[in-house]
C-alpha cells in the first residue's frame, strides 16, 4: 500500500511541476526542445519511483505450512449457524407481526440442521398478551407462511419467563 501511495504522490508532484514549467516555456522554437525535456523528466521520474517501489514488494508466496488453519468442530459451527438463523428469523417474525399490529411478548424458535445442510424449524412458540387472543388465527397464518411451521401460541407473558428460566 505504501508503494502505491509513493508512486501516486510522485506522479502528482511531477504533474504539478511539469505544468508549471510548461506555462513558462516560450511559444517559439524552444517549445519543442523544452517539451521533449519535460516529457523525458516525467518518464524518468516515474520509472525511477516505480522501480524503487517494486523492489520493496515481497513476491514470495507463503508456504502452505505457514498459513494458519482455524480449527473448529462441525457440530459447533452448526450450532452457531442454527442460533444465528434462529435470531434472524425471530427478529423478522417479530417485525412482521408488529407491522400487523400484534404485540408479541416473546418468540422462541428451535432449529435443526440436517446432514445435507438444510435448516428447518422444529418448534415455534409465541407468547402474546391477553389483548391479542382474537388475533391468534392471523398470527398462525403469518408464521406458517414465513417458516412453514404452525406455532404454539401461549397467552401470557408469565409462561415466557418460566420457560426462559
Amino acid at each position: 500500500m505504501n508503494a502505491i501511495k509513493a508512486v501516486s504522490l510522485t506522479l502528482c508532484y511531477s504533474c504539478v511541476a511539469i505544468s508549471m514549467v510548461t506555462v513558462l516555456i516560450p511559444q517559439k522554437r524552444t517549445r519543442r526542445v523544452m517539451s521533449f525535456a519535460v516529457g523525458l523528466f516525467f518518464i524518468s521520474t516515474f520509472i525511477t519511483v516505480v522501480s524503487a517501489q517494486v523492489s520493496e514488494i515481497d513476491f514470495h508466496s507463503p508456504n502452505v505450512a505457514e498459513i494458519p488453519i482455524p480449527t473448529y468442530h462441525d457440530a459447533d459451527s452448526q450450532e452457531v449457524v442454527a442460533q444465528m438463523t434462529a435470531d434472524h428469523l425471530t427478529q423478522a417474525l417479530n417485525e412482521l407481526l408488529h407491522n400487523e399490529g400484534i404485540d408479541v411478548k416473546d418468540i422462541k424458535l428451535s432449529l435443526k440442521i440436517s446432514d445435507e445442510g438444510r435448516i428447518s424449524v422444529v418448534r415455534a412458540v409465541i407468547y402474546i398478551s391477553e389483548k391479542d387472543i382474537d388475533k391468534m388465527p392471523a398470527i398462525k397464518s403469518i408464521v406458517y407462511r414465513n417458516i412453514s411451521k404452525e406455532p404454539e401460541i401461549h397467552v401470557t407473558g408469565e409462561e415466557a419467563q418460566q420457560v426462559a428460566e
